[in-house]
C-alpha cells in the first residue's frame, strides 16, 4: 500500500476487505481489495483465480482491473472505483418512487452487455446480484459488473458443481445440488430485472423458505400496468426452472423488445 493513501474501508466479506484509496502522485481514486492469506485456508488460489478472470475481461460494463501484488501475507487487487455506489443502494434510495420503465431497461441492458462479454470468455460469474453491480459516470448512470471473487472459468469443462453464491439469487439447479453452467447467471439476471421493477427481491425470507420457493418456481409478478406484459414475460423467460429452457445472453440481446434500448446505448447487433 506504499503507493496509495487508504481513505476508508468500504466493505468487509468472507473473501476480503474492500478499501477506497487514492494514488499518492495524482490523487486518482480506486478500490483495493485486501485478502489475508491465512495459512489454514488456501486463499491464494482464490485470489489468483480472481485476478486471472479480471485480466481476461475488458468491457465498458465491467469493473476494470489495474494491478495486483502481495506483501507481508496480504494479497492486494487494485481495481476501478465506481463513484455511484451499488445498484442495491440505488434501489433502497428510490424504494418509495421506483424506476420508470426506460430506466429499468437502460440498467438491464448494460448488465446484459457486461454479462454477455463474461459468458463469451466461458466464465460464470456465480454471484450476480444488485450488491455486485456498480454505478459510475458523470451522472452515475453507467453500470459496471464487479466482484469476481467466486467466478469460475469453465475452460474445457462444460459444467460446474460447487454450490456457491447468494441464496436469494441461486438458480434451482444449484439449490438441487445439480451440475450447472452459465444459465445460472441468466436466472440471477431475471431476479435482478424483477428487483428493478418491484424494488424488492424476488425471493425473500428464511433460507429454507427461499430455497423451497426457488425449487418450486414460485415467481412473483411485476406491475404490468407500469412495466407492461412484455417485461413480465421477459422476466419469466429467464426464470424458467429448467436451465435449458432459459435464453442465452445472445438470445436476450437479439430480442426485439430490447433492441430500441440497445440502440440508444450505442449497441448494434452487428458490433457484437
Amino acid at each position: 500500500m506504499q503507493y496509495y493513501n487508504n481513505l476508508k474501508e468500504l466493505s468487509r466479506g468472507t473473501f476480503g476487505t474492500i478499501h477506497l484509496c487514492e494514488t499518492l502522485h495524482d490523487k486518482q481514486k480506486l478500490v483495493i481489495k485486501q485478502i489475508h492469506l491465512d495459512s489454514k485456508e488456501n486463499k491464494l488460489d482464490t485470489a489468483n483465480n480472481e485476478v486471472k478472470i479480471l485480466k481476461s475481461l475488458n468491457h465498458p460494463n465491467i469493473i476494470k482491473f489495474y494491478d495486483n501484488y502481495h506483501h507481508n501475507g496480504i494479497f492486494y487487487i487494485v481495481m476501478e472505483y465506481a463513484t455511484g455506489g451499488t445498484l442495491q443502494q440505488l434501489i433502497e434510495k428510490n424504494k418509495s418512487i421506483g424506476f420508470c420503465p426506460q430506466s429499468v431497461m437502460d440498467f438491464f441492458c448494460q448488465i446484459l452487455m457486461g454479462l454477455d462479454h463474461i459468458h463469451d470468455k466461458n466464465i460464470i460469474h456465480r454471484d450476480l446480484k444488485t450488491e455486485n453491480i456498480f454505478l459510475t459516470g458523470l451522472n452515475c448512470d453507467v453500470i459496471k459488473i464487479g466482484d469476481f471473487g467466486i467466478s469460475k472459468a469453465l475452460l474445457n469443462e462444460k459444467k460446474a458443481n460447487t454450490i456457491i453464491g447468494t441464496c436469494n439469487y441461486l438458480a434451482p439447479e444449484l439449490c438441487n445440488g445439480s451440475a450447472y453452467n452459465s444459465k445460472c447467471d441468466i436466472w440471477a439476471l431475471g431476479c435482478i430485472l424483477y428487483e428493478l421493477c418491484a424494488m424488492e427481491k424476488m425471493f425473500t425470507g428464511p433460507v429454507a423458505n427461499v430455497v423451497s420457493s426457488i425449487i418450486r418456481g414460485r415467481i412473483k409478478q411485476i406491475d404490468t400496468k407500469t412495466y407492461g406484459v412484455q417485461m413480465r414475460n421477459f422476466i419469466h423467460k429467464m426464470l424458467e426452472l429448467k436451465p435449458e429452457n432459459r435464453p442465452t445472453t445472445k438470445d436476450l440481446i437479439a430480442d426485439s423488445d430490447i433492441s430500441p434500448t440497445l440502440y440508444s446505448l450505442g449497441v448494434t447487433l452487428g458490433s457484437l
